[in-house]
């Protein structure tokens, strides 16, 4: 179980409605639940309570948790193991918000480099990924399962950013 308390964190928001914090135990529930609506193969429940990934990020609405987004890596780099914002709220600038705005963050810490690996059919976000900055650099072959699929790996430099 996520161990770390709900905190506030410093993060330019996008109107009073929303806002974005270091995800922590209050989250888990909803972030499992968004999980499971957003993705065909969902993580499974110990994938969350095993590890805290200390970048970890929740977006609010008010007080629900309609969004996450979770980084591992060391120093320069860092690698999005799962994005997902609530179907209710697809569409309308919040993805791209909490990626950017976290990215931004992890860049005043030192991160210059980000990675991840998308469907090749998950066009919607292919095209978020394109318009921040990200770049194709290679392919996983029958990385997905539910169905079978490659992956696309992208990356990008911080001094990239285009939004």
């Amino acid at each position: 179980m996520l161990l770390r308390r709900c905190k506030k964190i410093k993060v330019k928001i996008m109107d009073n409605a929303y806002s974005i914090r270091l995800s922590c135990e209050d989250d888990f529930d909803a972030i499992e639940e968004i999980e499971h609506q957003v993705f065909s193969n969902p993580w499974p429940p110990e994938a969350f309570s095993r590890m805290l990934f200390p970048w970890a990020f929740t977006l609010l609405y008010g007080k629900e948790v309609i969004g996450y987004i979770f980084y591992c890596g060391v120093k320069e780099e860092m690698v999005i193991v799962n994005f997902a914002v609530k179907p209710d709220f697809q569409g309308k600038g919040l993805g791209e918000y909490l990626l950017t705005e976290t990215m931004r963050m992890m860049n005043k810490n030192g991160v210059q480099r980000f990675y991840l690996d998308v469907r090749i059919s998950n066009y919607k976000a292919r095209r978020l990924y394109e318009k921040v900055g990200f770049q194709e650099i290679g392919i996983r072959k029958q990385y997905y399962n539910n169905p079978d699929e490659d992956a696309l790996v992208m990356g990008m430099e911080f001094n990239d950013i285009r939004v």
